[in-house]
C-alpha cells in the first residue's frame, strides 16, 4: 500500500529487539555500579596503606651487598663450627676381661662413661675375634640376654632392665677367618642417668667356642 499520499509513513519495529537488549545490559551495569561500591576500594580505604612507603626495593647497591656478605659470613661460621666442635657421635673402647671358661657366655659387666644432657641414645655393639686359621665363612645364631641398672647421684642402681624380664636377643655372628662383623647388644632411646651398668650374657656360643676359640672380646659404647 502506498501512503505517501496520506502524508505518514509505516516502518516494521525491525529495532525492537536490540532495543531492549541495550535496556537490559544498561540495567544490569547499573545494578552493578550500585553492588561495586561495596567490594571495590573506594581511596578512603587505601588511604592508610599508601601512607606506607614500601622499601624493599629502595636499597642501594652497598646495602645489598653487604646483606649477601652478612649472610655468607654467617653461614660460614656455622660450617666451621660444625666441623671444628664436638663430634655428635662418641664411642669408647671397653675389653672384657672374663676367665677363659667364661668368654663364651658371660657376664660381662661394663659401666659406661658419663653422659652429659646432651646425650639422647646409647648403643653396646660387640666385636669378636677367633683363632680360626682357616679361609671357611660361618654364621652362627645364638642368644644375647642384657640388664640395665642406673646409677643415681647417691651411687645407688636402680634397676631399668632387670633380668629377670627375660630381655632376649637371637643375634648371628658372622665370621670370616679370624675378624667377626660387628653386632648391637643394647639400645638405649632416652637416658635418665649420668652412668649406667650393663652385664651382658651369651647363650649358645659354647660349641663355637670350642670350634674356633674367641680370642678376643671388645665392647663398644657409642652416645649420641
Amino acid at each position: 500500500m502506498d501512503n505517501s499520499g496520506l502524508g505518514y509513513s509505516y516502518h516494521l519495529p525491525s529495532a525492537g529487539w536490540n532495543l531492549k537488549i541495550k535496556n537490559t545490559l544498561s540495567q544490569f551495569s547499573d545494578l552493578f555500579s550500585e553492588f561495586n561500591k561495596y567490594i571495590a576500594p573506594a581511596y578512603h580505604h587505601d588511604r592508610c596503606e599508601r601512607s606506607v612507603q614500601m622499601r624493599l626495593y629502595s636499597m642501594h647497591k652497598r646495602e645489598f651487598v653487604m646483606v649477601f656478605v652478612g649472610f655468607f659470613a654467617c653461614f660460614g661460621l656455622s660450617v666451621f663450627i660444625g666441623l671444628a666442635g664436638p663430634p655428635i657421635t662418641t664411642t669408647s673402647e671397653q675389653k672384657a676381661h672374663v676367665n677363659g671358661n667364661e668368654t663364651a657366655t658371660g657376664p660381662f659387666v661394663m659401666k659406661t662413661p658419663a653422659l652429659s644432657p646432651y646425650s639422647q641414645q646409647l648403643w653396646v655393639i660387640a666385636k669378636l675375634s677367633t683363632l680360626n686359621n682357616d679361609d671357611e665363612r660361618y654364621d652362627k645364631g645364638f642368644q644375647v640376654s642384657v640388664s640395665i641398672d642406673g646409677i643415681d647421684i647417691d651411687h645407688k642402681l636402680n634397676p631399668i632392665l632387670p633380668l629377670e624380664t627375660g630381655h632376649n636377643r637371637t643375634r648371628h655372628l658372622k665370621c670370616e677367618r679370624q675378624s667377626c662383623e660387628e653386632l648391637v647388644v643394647a639400645h638405649l632411646g632416652f637416658l635418665d642417668y649420668t652412668y649406667y651398668m650393663i652385664t651382658v650374657r651369651f647363650h649358645g656360643l659354647e660349641s663355637f667356642h670350642q670350634r674356633y676359640t674367641i680370642r678376643d672380646l671388645t665392647f663398644y659404647v657409642s652416645k649420641h
